[in-house]
């Protein structure tokens, strides 16, 4: 176990998926940016924020997914923008969880349009291995 940790530890591995959850942010804040009030739409969906909050979120999460991509991707502050980027799809996670435990049925909105999934296993699946990485994308680099 002790080796698995050092090897995920490496600059290779942080390096790649530092980058690999950078674009998803960059490819999903660049989807949500291009049609707000749709995602504003999905945001509702969820109903788990007040109806006067989402319009708020729908203008500001895609500026804060584009910065925190940016960083993974460039390395400027990467460490930084892992945490962001862990801190957020934990926040994604659960709200998908909770749409899916309630049994809604509408499209997540992760990526704006493009790519919009269902809620369920699959969309909880995926979001668990993106926050896995993102997790990931926060070690130390082994000195």
């Amino acid at each position: 176990m002790n080796a698995l940790l050092r090897w995920l530890a490496t600059p290779a591995v942080l390096r790649i998926t530092r980058v690999t959850i950078g674009v998803v942010f960059l490819v999903a804040a660049l989807g949500k940016l291009g049609d707000l009030a749709w995602f504003a739409q999905q945001l509702h969906n969820y109903r788990i924020a007040p109806s006067w909050s989402e319009n708020v979120f729908a203008i500001v999460m895609p500026w804060i997914e584009l910065l925190t991509g940016l960083a993974l991707v460039l390395g400027i502050r990467a460490r930084a923008g892992g945490a962001i980027a862990l801190a957020l799809m934990i926040v994604f996670t659960l709200a998908v969880a909770a749409a899916w435990a309630r049994g809604l049925d509408f499209r997540c909105g992760c990526f704006g349009k493009i790519g919009a999934a269902g809620i369920g296993a699959r969309k909880f699946a995926e979001n668990v291995v993106l926050t896995l990485i993102a997790a990931l994308a926060v070690r130390r680099e082994r000195g």
